[in-house]
């Protein structure tokens, strides 16, 4: 490995490049395996720091070596490739956004460059891979791994074929797997799909005692029998909405277009300055939206689950769930961005007795039989958690095999203990 690794002072400037005052214990440990070589598979909370660790040997290793990073989303990779632009350090992003002469230029200097970026749909690309013959591949890392087990549910086909990539290289490259949230069952999956060789497991806790959690199952009052459960859903969400202070941001996640383009537009009419998100709206569209709510001129976004991947924004205070989420998986994630700059922020799913019903009928429509089987455990892990009376960040912790700590005190099931 690097010798410039082991320096002190090359880290030290890089690390101040970076703005990063000191690594965190987890962090010395991560890298000290990468820079034995090992493969690693690493969990850690989202906004936790994960990116650091391979970014920091990655700009040690400039002109000599490449780090390659397959990300979801084109916004995730422009965001990194800017913070580490302005820190001093070669990376660039290789995307559809790029004109010929840009992607040429890209290509050109790829062997004097750190980091690449790319989705990996970019992967097979005949113009890439000649460029990639000029290169050392020092490692590959694939960020958000946790969607590789959802190939199976038609989304991002071109995930299961990085396995199949990384095969294809002439010298087997560094693996590094990154997630904030698998089970063991997904972990092996991954493992297996990538051909990664006696990982090392970083597997760090995923309770985050700042974020407190209420489940609200909606129901009509005996007097108001007939009236619809989506309307009274809409009034507890913007009761939610009144006890919040106003200051950083809040995300409202729905189940369906139909339900965000509603609820956005109802609490529109009741003077609340909200943008929608989905996936079915342009890309131009929803690049400004994400740009107004990162940006803060838009503090109140309404979005389905295509919201998430590459928001990385501390100062969200508050997320709503107007509606049950398909997993439980998708509902950690979805959690997850809640106070990632340390401070308190809540977390609130309204859901109805038919939404169970309306989840399966979704996820038995989805993939082949075992991805169906897949969505089914995540969704009934999901109705466990609202049926038990325990802790649900002891709930949470279970599902993924983790190490039970002690009750948080202030979910809505412990306070109901309290009562």
């Amino acid at each position: 490995m690097n010798v410039l690794l082991h320096s002190t002072a090359a880290t030290a400037g890089i690390l101040k490049n970076l703005g990063v005052d000191n690594l965190y214990d987890w962090q010395k440990e991560v890298l000290h395996e990468i820079y034995r070589g090992s493969d690693i598979f690493l969990q850690q909370a989202t906004g936790g720091g994960k990116s650091l660790v391979y970014q920091l040997p990655a700009a040690a290793e400039v002109g000599r070596a490449l780090t390659i990073v397959i990300s979801p989303l084109k916004a995730l990779q422009a965001d990194q490739v800017a913070k580490l632009k302005k820190s001093g350090i070669r990376a660039v992003a290789l995307n559809g956004d790029l004109s010929d002469a840009e992607r040429r230029r890209v290509l050109t200097d790829l062997p004097d460059t750190a980091l690449l970026y790319l989705a990996p749909e970019q992967l097979w690309a005949d113009d890439l891979r000649g460029a990639l013959c000029r290169c050392h591949i020092e490692r590959v890392v694939l960020d958000e791994a946790h969607i590789l087990p959802q190939v199976e549910l038609s989304f991002r086909k071109a995930y299961a074929a990085i396995g199949e990539f990384l095969s294809s290289l002439p010298v087997r490259p560094q693996i590094v797997a990154c997630s904030a949230t698998t089970t063991r069952r997904e972990r092996k999956w991954i493992i297996q799909s990538l051909g990664m060789i006696e990982p090392v497991f970083f597997i760090y806790p995923m309770r985050r005692d700042n974020v407190h959690i209420e489940v609200k199952k909606i129901e009509c009052p005996p007097k108001e029998r007939g009236t619809d459960l989506e309307s009274v859903m809409f009034h507890c969400v913007e009761r939610e909405l009144r006890r919040w202070n106003g200051e950083g941001a809040v995300i409202i996640y729905c189940p369906t277009v139909r339900r965000v383009k509603k609820l956005c537009k109802w609490l529109n009419g009741r003077d609340w300055a909200t943008i929608r998100y989905t996936g079915k709206m342009s890309t131009k569209k929803r690049m400004q939206g994400q740009t107004a709510f990162l940006s803060g001129t838009a503090q109140i976004v309404v979005a389905t689950n295509a919201f998430g991947l590459g928001i990385d924004k501390s100062d969200v205070r508050l997320v709503i769930h107007a509606g049950l989420p398909l997993t439980l998986s998708g509902y950690v994630q979805e959690i997850g961005r809640v106070g990632r700059d340390g401070k308190r922020g809540r977390c609130v799913l309204f859901y109805t007795g038919g939404d169970i019903k309306q989840n399966e009928r979704i996820l038995k429509k989805a993939g082949n039989e075992k991805a169906q089987k897949r969505g089914l455990r995540g969704l009934y892990a999901l109705q466990k958690v609202l049926k038990s009376n325990k802790c649900i960040w002891h709930e949470v912790e279970r599902y993924y095999g983790q190490k039970k700590g002690k009750r948080c005190g202030h979910c809505s099931h412990c306070l109901a203990k309290q009562t």
